[in-house]
């Protein structure tokens, strides 16, 4: 806790990663709800529920999930155009392409979805075979993720939207 006390006192963001979620050895958030207060535990995405945002004394709290594909996706969507806006940036939304999948994705999740995917030969986007969000290999294989919204279903052929790493990153 001395730790968030001291980064709140001398930053205007506070970001962790891990510790925001359900389990034994999840310290961070009942820490920040000691110190601060939490706006937002947990959001509707996947990968990437367990996300958090609050105060702790006069500095923003950000706490990214645990597991890296999580982490790496919730900063790319979340606290990166944050930090942008804290910055003075008006447009901060990454850009989303239409796309035509190669791949079908017939298990529908009540979270809206961001399946790591690449450009085929054939233009369209083919599927990593493991979408777990511990398996950050994945992001190193695709080149950008398809923003799936939630209850939404793909079937090959259809047009998706296609979120670059390298917009994400930019």
């Amino acid at each position: 806790m001395q730790a968030l006390q001291d980064a709140s006192a001398a930053h205007d963001l506070i970001l962790s990663s891990g510790g925001v979620s359900v389990g034994e050895e999840d310290h961070i958030k009942p820490a920040v709800e000691a110190l601060g207060r939490l706006d937002l535990w947990q959001i509707a995405m996947k990968p990437g529920k367990p996300f958090a945002y609050g105060q702790v004394g006069p500095a923003h709290f950000m706490g990214l999930p645990g597991n890296p594909v999580s982490s790496f996706l919730t900063f790319a969507l979340l606290v990166r155009p944050f930090v942008l806006r804290l910055q003075g940036a008006l447009a901060v939304a990454p850009r989303a392409l239409p796309a035509t999948a190669h791949f079908a994705w017939p298990r529908a999740d009540k979270r809206r979805e961001f399946l790591r995917v690449r450009h085929d030969p054939a233009g369209g986007l083919e599927l990593f075979g493991n979408q777990s969000s511990g398996v950050l290999t994945s992001a190193t294989w695709g080149d950008g993720v398809v923003d799936n919204p939630a209850g939404q279903t793909i079937a090959p052929g259809d047009s998706v939207a296609f979120i670059a790493f390298s917009e994400l990153l930019s």
